[in-house]
């Protein structure tokens, strides 16, 4: 019964584990557990440490989909360097019968979205098409920038699998600390595929959508994180009020 009472408390409640302009900067550390994680949420994605391929989280077991395609169930005490994750119950359901690409479905859940500036956990089952997707090899130290090498990860392609996309729709105000717009990994119904969304096309769509409550943050304790040189953010309007004139 505590249980149950734990999870309704922290349901639709976004922890964020790390900083993402961090992560792409090159902080690929792992330094928060497994374990950890699920203390905060059974849903959610986020980045194994030394960015070795892509995490996500459903119904409470964590997945680490490798660079070799490979997804296997990661144990409580393997490291992970950023996560987002929640307690996830659905506030809105909704079908979709027809195929349907990518940029099509953001379009018509960006149209349901009452609040374009909450936070969203998003949900989204079906039969796919097609789907591509993609993971990181592990890196070694000196850790590069991410977007430096974009020519090392793998992709995938994948064709008329189920499977479930689990990620999140996050307002502009929330980029940098962690990523605007949609998010998605993919996690094939019979768990051995996965990684990130690139592109897909799908039918018989089932869309669960949590708008999230509120978010806590938390970031690493670690030396790396404390040397981090974030870029300057300049809002001349803030500055004006800051400065009184």
């Amino acid at each position: 019964m505590s249980t149950n009472r734990q999870k309704e408390k922290t349901s639709n409640i976004l922890y964020n584990y790390g900083i993402s302009e961090a992560l792409i900067g090159g902080l690929y550390e792992g330094t928060i557990s497994v374990k950890s994680l699920k203390q905060k949420g059974d849903f959610g994605l986020g980045a194994p440490g030394m960015l070795d391929g892509e995490l996500t989280i459903l119904d409470g077991k964590a997945y680490q989909t490798n660079s070799d395609g490979e997804t296997i169930i990661l144990k409580d005490d393997h490291m992970v360097a950023f996560s987002s994750v929640t307690f996830f119950e659905a506030d809105l359901i909704s079908h979709i019968n027809a195929t349907t690409a990518r940029e099509s479905l953001f379009r018509i859940i960006t149209n349901t979205l009452e609040n374009k500036n909450a936070m969203y956990a998003i949900k989204i089952t079906g039969e796919f098409e097609h789907i591509r997707t993609r993971a990181f090899p592990p890196t070694e130290a000196p850790f590069p920038i991410l977007s430096t090498i974009l020519d090392k990860q793998r992709v995938f392609n994948f064709n008329n699998v189920q499977g479930t996309l689990i990620g999140y729709f996050l307002p502009e105000y929330l980029n940098g600390i962690n990523v605007s717009g949609f998010h998605f990994h993919f996690l094939s119904a019979d768990k051995k595929h996965g990684g990130h969304l690139l592109d897909f096309t799908a039918e018989n769509l089932k869309i669960e959508i949590a708008e999230l409550k509120s978010m806590e943050l938390e970031v690493s304790s670690d030396p790396s994180f404390h040397q981090f040189r974030f870029r300057n953010k300049h809002n001349e309007d803030l500055e004006k009020v800051g400065r009184g004139y």
